[in-house]
């Protein structure tokens, strides 16, 4: 059977595709199934309901400030982490003596689950914690990082950017690496400073991870559920409910799967269709600058 390379590549691609099939295709047309139906996950029966859950969802202000603070906290983390990923990436590129040590002190967040980082955090930032009875023992006032609405996700934005930054700096080395020296001696030997070197080689060179990294960080940010729930909650008064979280919170909490389950569609929709246009835009944009 093996002989025959169709089988062959079907027994191989096998695996992959049922687990595909078992664990995202298949629960996504549950999702879309149940969210026509008034069901709390519960009951034995749940009847039709149509598109109300839909209309509904469509003039929930609640979903629609949780849409807000999502695209606002995945808006500034993704430019954010791309500039920092970008000028931490050029600095490590060099070799040195503690070259690999500062890549390690910027990869370390990666190696801790959100959650672990979450609760570290939390014991930092609360009112009564490190950073706070330190501020005190200065004199200052302390900051209500998490109780003040404005504040606490400026708070969370901040966490997602020191978090992902690690990730980011990696996949700009892989492509600094990837460039050939030979064109940097070129424009050196035309006289160009570090700026022009920069401006003219390096960043059109990268364009294919510059557009790796925004698609990575755009997709995570929007997904943003676990810094929330440790740190916030959603509060204070709603203030930090994002997209996911809401999904969560009104479908365990408020035992409302169906409804949960037309928030959940809408996100799928609005991800998809905002991933694919800046996936169009940015490769694009590699094409014209390669």
């Amino acid at each position: 059977m093996l002989k025959n390379d169709r089988w062959s590549y079907a027994l191989m691609f096998s695996p992959g595709i049922i687990i595909y099939f078992c664990f995202l295709l298949i629960p996504i047309i549950l999702l879309v199934y149940y969210s026509f139906y008034d069901w709390d996950g519960l009951s034995p029966s749940y009847p039709f309901a149509g598109l109300s859950n839909y209309v509904e969802a469509f003039h929930d202000k609640a979903f629609a400030r949780a849409l807000l603070v999502t695209l606002f906290i995945t808006v500034v983390a993704t430019l954010v982490v791309n500039m920092l990923g970008i000028g931490f990436a050029v600095l490590l590129n060099h070799k040195g003596r503690m070259t690999n040590f500062y890549r390690s002190v910027f990869f370390f967040p990666l190696l801790l689950s959100t959650v672990s980082i979450g609760f570290i955090w939390k014991s930092i930032l609360s009112y009564n914690g490190l950073l706070n009875n330190l501020l005190e023992k200065l004199g200052a006032e302390r900051i209500e990082f998490f109780g003040n609405p404005d504040l606490a996700v400026w708070t969370i934005t901040f966490l997602a950017i020191w978090q992902s930054t690690g990730f980011i700096i990696v996949i700009y080395l892989a492509g600094l690496q990837s460039i050939p020296g030979s064109l940097y001696e070129a424009v050196k030997m035309d006289g160009a400073n570090r700026w022009q070197q920069f401006r003219h080689i390096t960043f059109p060179m990268l364009a294919p991870a510059f557009t790796m990294s925004i698609i990575f960080m755009f997709t995570g940010s929007m997904r943003e559920y676990d810094r929330v729930a440790i740190l916030t909650s959603g509060g204070p008064a709603g203030a930090t409910e994002t997209i996911a979280y809401q999904v969560v919170k009104v479908g365990f909490s408020a035992n409302r799967l169906s409804y949960s389950a037309s928030l959940a569609v809408y996100m799928l929709i609005i991800v998809s269709l905002l991933s694919v246009s800046l996936t169009i835009y940015l490769r694009r944009r590699e094409e014209r600058l390669l």
